[in-house]
């Protein structure tokens, strides 16, 4: 069976992810934190704080600290630390490098990826050998805003902000003839997966879990007037390949981060463009709410 290792910027969503998987019995071989939503030092310290508030002992490496070749652009629109403004003690954790970890794992093992950060980590690790690619055996990526419908229309100009932060190293990843599968917010940003005033009123806070979980899904209700279930969502990809329905092509990304699908039977990405609500209510959002 193959590993799963998690690549994250842990912000809300992100927490939630890794949540829904744990909460569907899949525990991720460990999890790379990188840049993006907040800088290294804060999502290396959230992804800790889920880990310990699931009381999982899931491995925690760092990856790219900034783009490629931009500079690093952060938004704070999950709060100043990229969680909510949820306060905890800062962590004493192994500085082990994420990207060598994974790495040197691929030498020997198929390996599975959720991607739910810019893509930076990857173009990284496709940049030390040309052959490490072959025993990934499919990435899931959250990523990409490509019209297919009205909700696909982007969240930074005409691009997901995934995308946007890094396109070069999206560009690159695309192309790498992996097989990927990519959620994009023509998926993610449909308001009947998003959650309101009214979800978070039926929720049962009555653990340290339930509590975190509130906490954060209130300040971004609160801030925002809903929150989107992006990652949750792409995690359900890799639970349920068969809960969404997509395209088959190539993608190619523009320097402002625009992605343009160009449907083709024998290219390696799959592009979402629906969900099966009852299962996605199932497998997440009745997890939580």
């Amino acid at each position: 069976m193959a590993k799963l290792v998690l690549i994250v910027d842990t912000g809300v969503d992100d927490a939630l992810a890794i949540m829904t998987l744990v909460k569907n019995g899949i525990k991720p071989d460990f999890i790379i934190a990188a840049s993006g939503n907040s800088d290294l030092d804060n999502t290396l310290n959230n992804t800790i704080e889920v880990t310990k508030i699931l009381e999982e002992n899931i491995p925690v490496y760092y990856g790219a600290y900034r783009p490629l070749i931009r500079e690093p652009y952060y938004e704070e629109y999950h709060g100043q630390n990229g969680l909510a403004n949820y306060t905890y003690e800062m962590h004493e954790f192994n500085k082990i490098n994420g990207i060598i970890e994974l790495y040197n794992t691929l030498k020997d093992e198929e390996v599975d990826i959720i991607i739910t950060c810019p893509l930076t980590t990857l173009a990284l690790l496709f940049s030390l050998e040309k052959n490490i690619i072959k025993n990934i055996r499919r990435i899931i990526v959250m990523g990409g805003a490509f019209a297919l419908n009205e909700y696909g229309t982007g969240n930074v100009g005409d691009a997901e902000f995934n995308i946007f932060y890094d396109p070069e190293a999206a560009n690159m990843v695309f192309n790498s003839g992996i097989k990927i599968y990519t959620i994009p917010l023509d998926v993610t940003m449909n308001p009947n997966f998003s959650i309101k005033d009214d979800d978070l009123n039926k929720m049962h806070v009555n653990s340290n879990e339930s509590k975190f979980i509130y906490e954060l899904v209130k300040y971004m209700v609160n801030r925002h007037g809903s929150f989107e279930m992006h990652d949750p969502i792409a995690a359900l990809a890799y639970l349920n390949e068969k809960a969404f329905k997509y395209i088959t092509g190539k993608i190619s990304v523009d320097r402002n981060g625009k992605t343009l699908l160009t449907r083709d039977e024998k290219g390696s990405c799959m592009v979402a463009y629906s969900l099966d609500i009852n299962i996605y209510q199932k497998n997440v959002k009745n997890l939580f709410f």
